[in-house]
């Protein structure tokens, strides 16, 4: 890939350090930004990596425990570790990226389109089978990551903490300590303070809680009783491998999108999913490793021919009041403009299907366009408004 002569990446951001230092090793940015960008394939996007740390799952536990304040969590995590005497691998370790947002580029309009999925499930984590695709699922996020996982409210973003426990141990070091990733997906512009969204990408987690969320979703959670918990709770064992693209939509707004507002969505998304390309290779070796029985981490010399997956759904929507076709179009063209190979959306059930299929059609209306402003200024002429939050 060419480089190109302008930038791709917005001013530098501020990223406030917590005040201790770590209890555990750290591997940082200067030896990971090379294990990630080992070729020249994604060399132009190299300086886009923010900050980076690998650590390991069990210290990481061990070190920093889960703070589940919320009587139902905590009652669902006693299970875990008393019951079933939860611990991650000594031979598992995680790793946090954070990325500045790329400015989006319309790479080619000959490269083969996005395969596109509508499935009316929710997530399972099931992987398709083949060692050589890496798959991702979008954490609905908020502005500070994880930042409310020990509370009564079990939203996506809370339900996944729950099921991938290690996560709270995360959260907790972040917040802890004096690390270079901080937990914001959102940042400022050095220059003019405006916001800027900063992914965060988090591979190789594990999955060891299947809740059924049937009767206990949202604020319903926190009414709960031990039966229902008990009934709802499933351990996953083996543990199901995940890594997460945290990045958080805009919210409450009123009337039109405006081109700023279009522009913000796009360039999270598309940043989050261009990085999410870009580690594809490092995170085949660390669900890899994390797999493998005699520990063995795979050679670079192993053939970088993945695929990538992304697994997402209504977000932004619900509680945070988006518009449903305009959070559709976007994230589709945010994958496309990434070459991403493929993009499932999660929608539960049916219910949108009207909403679905008019996105559908305009994606296959703007996704040979050559600008990306041109574009913008096409999904403005449509008038879509911003919906009522659901206060879930």
């Amino acid at each position: 890939m060419a480089t190109r002569s302008h930038t791709r990446f917005t001013d530098d951001i501020f990223c406030t350090p917590a005040p201790t230092t770590s209890n555990i090793q750290v591997k940082t940015i200067d030896i990971l930004r090379n294990e990630i960008f080992f070729s020249n394939l994604y060399e132009e996007y190299r300086q886009g990596l923010f900050a980076a740390e690998e650590l390991n799952s069990k210290d990481l536990y061990e070190n920093y425990l889960p703070n589940f304040e919320n009587q139902n969590k905590l009652f669902i995590f006693d299970l875990l570790n008393n019951k079933h005497k939860y611990l991650p691998s000594p031979n598992k370790s995680i790793l946090i990226t954070r990325w500045k947002p790329f400015i989006p580029i319309i790479e080619s309009n000959n490269q083969l389109s996005t395969i596109i999925k509508f499935q009316d499930d929710i997530f399972n984590y099931k992987s398709d089978g083949n060692i050589q695709t890496i798959e991702w699922y979008l954490n609905f996020a908020n502005n500070d990551l994880f930042a409310y996982y020990g509370g009564p409210l079990l939203a996506q973003d809370e339900l996944q903490v729950l099921e991938c426990v290690e996560l709270a141990s995360l959260r907790q070091y972040l917040s802890q300590t004096i690390n270079t990733v901080g937990s914001r997906t959102v940042g400022s512009d050095a220059h003019n303070n405006k916001s800027v969204p900063t992914p965060i990408l988090i591979s190789n987690t594990e999955r060891v809680i299947d809740l059924d969320t049937k009767d206990i979703y949202g604020n319903v959670f926190a009414r709960a009783n031990k039966e229902q918990l008990q009934h709802a709770f499933k351990l996953v064992d083996p543990p199901q491998i995940v890594n997460l693209i945290a990045i958080e939509a805009p919210s409450n707004g009123e009337g039109c999108y405006t081109y700023e507002q279009i522009n913000y969505i796009l360039t999270n998304c598309y940043t989050g999913f261009k990085a999410a390309q870009i580690l594809a290779h490092k995170t085949y070796e660390m669900n890899r490793y994390a797999s493998n029985s005699d520990h063995q981490r795979p050679s670079h010399n192993e053939t970088n021919n993945f695929r990538t997956i992304i697994h997402t759904g209504w977000w932004g929507c619900g509680a945070y009041g988006n518009n449903r076709q305009i959070m559709l179009i976007t994230q589709m063209l945010a994958a496309h403009w990434a070459q991403i190979d493929e993009i499932i959306f999660h929608t539960q059930n049916n219910e949108h299907s009207k909403d679905i299929a008019i996105a559908q059609t305009v994606f296959e209306k703007l996704k040979d366009e050559q600008q990306v402003k041109e574009v913008i200024n096409k999904i403005i002429k449509l008038n879509l408004e911003w919906e009522k939050s659901n206060n879930t």
